[in-house]
């Protein structure tokens, strides 16, 4: 396989899942630096394209939507109707939290931006994390800057750790 091929596989899987592209990395062959700069920008592309889109997808739902269905025919307003009361009484016997709201819930109120930062790239997935964040700590200026520090400081000791166990 080509050495770009290798560095490309990686990066992509970086993007999608962050914790287990320098395992892959390792698997396929790759040195302990190019794994390691493949896994860097994947992971940091990934998370600001997420962070950016997740506040689109807040302004779209809290200030958009509204009026986009005002200007949706009547038929498909009718049938909008219909089915947001099929899922008001399908809610009421529905189970209210399940495992990861609850997790989710107590993460945020628990360890704050901090918890966020630290849990995002190993437990949690970027695209989750870029959106709590982005919703729970906008104001807060230094929120991104320590998400990317922590996303390369996690694949460092990730890549420290799988490099490792794969030589020993």
């Amino acid at each position: 396989m080509p050495h770009s091929l290798k560095i490309t596989q990686v990066f992509f899987l970086a993007m999608i899942k962050y914790f287990y592209a320098p395992l892959y990395g390792v698997a396929i062959g790759m040195g302990f630096w190019e794994n390691f700069i493949a896994l860097i920008t994947g992971g940091t592309l990934a998370f600001t394209i997420y962070y950016y889109f997740s506040d689109l997808v807040i302004v779209y739902s809290r200030y958009f939507s509204p009026y986009v269905v005002k200007t949706f025919p009547v038929r498909w307003q009718r049938a909008a109707k219909r089915r947001k009361v099929r899922r008001r009484i399908k809610r009421r016997n529905k189970r209210k939290f399940t495992w990861s709201n609850k997790f989710m819930v107590k993460l945020r109120r628990g360890y704050g931006m901090w918890g966020i930062i630290l849990l995002t790239p190993v437990l949690l997935s970027l695209p989750i994390g870029a959106f709590l964040l982005r919703k729970y700590y906008r104001e807060n200026k230094l929120s991104f800057p320590f998400m990317i520090a922590s996303i390369v400081l996690e694949g460092l000791m990730l890549c420290v750790i799988y490099w490792s166990i794969a030589n020993a």
